[in-house]
C-alpha cells in the first residue's frame, strides 16, 4: 500500500501530468482532503479546464454541486493553505469507492463512516 496519500501526484509533478494529460470539460478528478486524522477523497467534475490566464482548473463537486477553483499545482485557489489537494483518478482510489461519489479512510488505511 502506498503511505502517500496524494499518491506522487504534487506540485510540478501535477502540473507536468496535466501537461501530458490535458483536462477537457467533464473530465473526472478527485479531491483529496486530510481532515479529522483520516484521509478523504471525493469525485469532481471539471467545468473549464483552463480559466484564465493562470489556465486554472474549475471543478464541480459530484456531492454537494460546489464549485472550486485549482492551480494546476493541485492546490486551492481559495484556500492555499488548505489540506484539499486536486488529482487525477487514482485507480487504487476508485476501486475502493464503489458507487460512492466519496470515501473516506483512517490514519491506517482502514475505511471510515
Amino acid at each position: 500500500m502506498n503511505k502517500d496519500p496524494l499518491f506522487g501526484y504534487q506540485g510540478d509533478d501535477l502540473k507536468k501530468y496535466f501537461e501530458r494529460n490535458p483536462l477537457k470539460a467533464g473530465d473526472m478528478l478527485l479531491a483529496y482532503s486530510a481532515r479529522g486524522m483520516g484521509h478523504q477523497y471525493e469525485l469532481l467534475v471539471v467545468l473549464e479546464p483552463e480559466s484564465g490566464k493562470q489556465r486554472r482548473i474549475v471543478v464541480k463537486s459530484l456531492l454537494s454541486n460546489e464549485e472550486y477553483t485549482f492551480f494546476r499545482t493541485g492546490k486551492g485557489v481559495n484556500k492555499k493553505a488548505s489540506h484539499v489537494k486536486l488529482l487525477p483518478l487514482v485507480p487504487w482510489v476508485i476501486n475502493r469507492m464503489g458507487q460512492q461519489v466519496k470515501v473516506s479512510f483512517d490514519w491506517t488505511w482502514r475505511f471510515t463512516a
